[in-house]
């Protein structure tokens, strides 16, 4: 018998059955890895600019606006691009001295406090920058300086695709750290 093509079961690559909700969990941790990646490369793209600009500066006494903006808005983009992946890895930076030496179940209700106003706090932020990318899309705004790059319709845009990604990060963190409620028990 074959399963209804709406089935809730999927199969992974590796041919165990998953359900519809592991197989989304896992893709937001796929699409946030792949992101946060690839957003790392930009790093190289900032080092060779930033020599670029030192050297025609220094040496050549030619001065590059644009070298100043584009490393400005590329490492505003990989910043903002690469918190789902930060987020997924849990590598932010954290004090935690208090928190290694409490037991297991009030680490868990901690982790479960941060996720949650985590959550809360970048969708207010998400929420509070929508109309700020929106207008600064309709209104095509530039930066003003003698380069007149379009930065911050760029980075107000960015923030907001990066706030909702790291929301829906977040999010998949905080089902799974539901999930193993009864693990510690």
């Amino acid at each position: 018998m074959t399963p209804h093509p709406r089935s809730s079961v999927k199969r992974s690559r590796e041919g165990e059955s998953i359900s519809e909700m592991d197989f989304l969990l896992k893709a937001v941790d796929r699409f946030s890895t792949f992101t946060g990646r690839a957003v790392g490369q930009f790093y190289f793209i900032l080092s060779a600019i930033t020599i670029y600009e030192v050297v025609t500066r220094y040496f050549l006494q030619i001065s590059n606006m644009w070298a100043f903006e584009l490393v400005l808005l590329l490492c505003a983009i990989a910043w903002m691009l690469s918190v789902g992946y930060v987020t997924q890895q849990k590598g932010h930076i954290a004090i935690t001295i208090l928190y290694v030496l409490a037991p297991r179940r009030v680490q868990w209700y901690l982790d479960l406090f941060s996720n949650v106003v985590g959550l809360v706090i970048i969708l207010i932020l998400a929420y509070a920058s929508w109309p700020l990318m929106h207008d600064a899309i309709t209104m095509h705004e530039l930066s003003g300086t003698a380069f007149n790059s379009p930065e911050p319709m760029i980075a107000k845009s960015v923030l907001v695709i990066g706030c909702l990604m790291y929301a829906l990060q977040l999010a998949v963190n905080l089902i799974r750290h539901i999930r193993e409620y009864g693990a510690w028990r």
